[in-house]
């Protein structure tokens, strides 16, 4: 396995098992300033794998198809058009993308929590992709 694609399998790993984590009853035992840490440490992961996710397809795409594209949207969309997506998926890979660019310039909370809310659903399609570039 190339080493992008096991990084990308590690921080995919953990980014789903942070999305399962039930930050309302931990806010119930723990100070919000940690609530909001690990909220912040979320997001983050979230665009760790992504990054790492579609680096991966980058190469895949490079050597499955001999296809060369630098940036995430099209290496995306390079990878769905050569039949390894689903029309779906594609949309929301490029959603997700969307949203990861978003958070680097966020600063209303409100659209904040609206992102993070997404990073499970996120974190399905990450799985749906890994499997897509042959991870079990």
């Amino acid at each position: 396995m190339d080493v992008r694609h096991k990084a990308f399998t590690e921080a995919l790993e953990s980014f789903s098992y942070l999305t399962e984590v039930d930050m309302v009853v931990l806010a119930t035992q723990l100070d919000k300033r940690l609530i909001d840490g690990l909220e912040n440490g979320k997001a983050q992961k979230f665009e760790y794998t992504l990054e790492l996710c579609w680096k991966a397809i980058k190469l895949a795409l490079k050597e499955q198809e001999g296809i060369d594209e630098a940036s995430p949207k099209k290496v995306v969309k390079a990878w769905y058009l050569s039949g390894h997506l689903s029309e779906d998926d594609y949309l929301a890979l490029i959603a997700a993308i969307d949203d990861r660019n978003k958070l680097s310039h966020i600063y209303d909370p409100t659209e904040f929590m609206t992102i993070l809310a997404r990073l499970p659903e996120y974190a399905k399609l990450l799985q749906r992709v890994k499997k897509s570039l042959g991870g079990k």
